[in-house]
């Protein structure tokens, strides 16, 4: 039996990354979230369906750092991010072999989730919306 995959949520979560910080938008609960340190590389990694081991074999590739706590930094931020429905598990076959070997290596950072409601209110009263070419409400300019 192999390894549960794991994939964002992104039926109902819209994110962007800004000068290194994710920033993750929960359309269903309103609530806005702050993923940083080692966050984003592992967020990148869940958009191609990667299963928890696969996560951490690509972070040994790119980053200097015990093994244990690499492991159990990624083991925590997931359980996070499964509990805020942010990531659910996913199909398929995933990301495929880690990445190669950068010429130096990143320090390996701990993950960080940050949970923000304050906005939540203006969220669920005008949620994001899809954009199609021709633009919403109005005609692109």
């Amino acid at each position: 039996m192999s390894e549960q995959r794991l994939r964002i949520n992104s039926e109902n979560v819209v994110h962007e990354t800004v000068d290194g910080e994710l920033i993750a938008i929960d359309l269903t609960g309103g609530s806005y979230y702050s993923l940083s340190g080692s966050g984003p590389a592992i967020w990148t990694l869940l958009l191609g369906g990667a299963s928890e081991s696969e996560i951490c074999a690509a972070l040994a590739v790119t980053h200097v750092g015990d093994p244990e706590t690499i492991r159990s930094a990624v083991a925590s931020l997931i359980e996070e991010l499964l509990e805020s429905e942010l990531a659910v598990p996913g199909e398929g076959p995933g990301n495929g072999p880690a990445p190669d070997a950068p010429a130096e290596k990143a320090a390996f950072e701990m993950p960080k989730l940050e949970r923000y409601t304050d906005m939540k209110d203006y969220f669920l009263l005008d949620p994001i919306h899809e954009v199609d070419p021709v633009g919403w409400p109005r005609p692109a300019a």
